[in-house]
């Protein structure tokens, strides 16, 4: 046994370190890496994505409060190749049979709206306090503390979409849980809502500073319809089921803070 475990715990760690901020050549063949791996080394590396932007994402506003322009950089780029690395993944799922990848499609998914937040967060607290940085001499080589890339507006669109999906995929996954009566699957659906639902209203605000990021496909009005078809199923479900399975009661959902994001499962 411990021999299986020592590659996806180095894999781990190399993982954590590249996001922590590896050379960039470094940096590209890990991400060359993506392509070759298996099922079992993508979800390795999803949840290690997750729980990085997590602990970032807790120390943003400890650094905001000291106007730390070094960490709220790190961060940044830490945040903006988690996401890259995420879309990565995705792709390497393309072309195998949906039964097998489903839930890691969306567990993807589902991380990627949850990073885009980090971004967007880490970008707010940069433009309001660092729009002069530069890395200091001690750093003026390393990627992780160049000054980072702005969000485009291709990418508040495809966060859009991507957000819509998860948000189809997790009312699916209630309707189901509502149908199976099975407590495992009723908790974990009112838990995803519970997740999901803040992610849905911070994006929602975030894009109405951005209309030329609406289109279509994404709608500010679709995302809203969205989050309150999952607030009402997350309801329904507890109402119905999540009592008897002692599920803890939909909390009133909220645009998520700079609290760290819960770790997707």
């Amino acid at each position: 046994m411990r021999k299986s475990l020592l590659p996806f715990a180095a894999f781990t760690l190399a993982i954590v370190t590249l996001l922590a901020g590896a050379p960039v050549a470094q940096e590209e063949a890990d991400v060359g890496r993506i392509g070759k791996m298996n099922l079992k080394e993508l979800a390795t590396l999803v949840g290690a994505v997750t729980q990085s932007v997590g602990r970032d994402t807790l120390k943003l506003q400890p650094a905001a409060q000291r106007s730390d322009c070094v960490e709220l950089t790190r961060a940044s780029n830490s945040f903006a190749l988690g996401y890259r690395l995420l879309a990565e993944a995705r792709v390497t799922l393309e072309g195998k049979p949906l039964k097998e990848v489903a839930a890691l499609q969306t567990h993807i998914v589902q991380s990627r709206v949850i990073t885009f937040a980090a971004r967007v967060r880490a970008e707010e607290w940069l433009s309001r306090l660092c729009v002069s940085y530069q890395p200091p001499a001690d750093k003026a080589g390393e990627p992780r503390y160049a000054k980072s890339e702005k969000l485009q507006t291709a990418e508040f669109t495809q966060a859009m979409i991507e957000a819509r999906q998860a948000a189809e995929t997790n009312l699916a996954l209630a309707v189901a849980a509502g149908i199976g009566k099975k407590c495992p699957e009723v908790i974990s659906a009112i838990q995803s809502i519970q997740l999901f639902v803040p992610y849905l209203e911070k994006l929602s605000k975030d894009v109405a500073k951005r209309p030329e990021a609406l289109g279509p496909r994404a709608s500010r009005r679709g995302l809203e319809v969205a989050r309150g078809q999952l607030i009402n199923a997350g309801n329904k479900l507890y109402r119905e089921l999540g009592v008897g399975c002692r599920a803890q009661p939909p909390a009133e959902a909220e645009a998520p803070t700079e609290g760290a994001p819960p770790a997707v499962q």
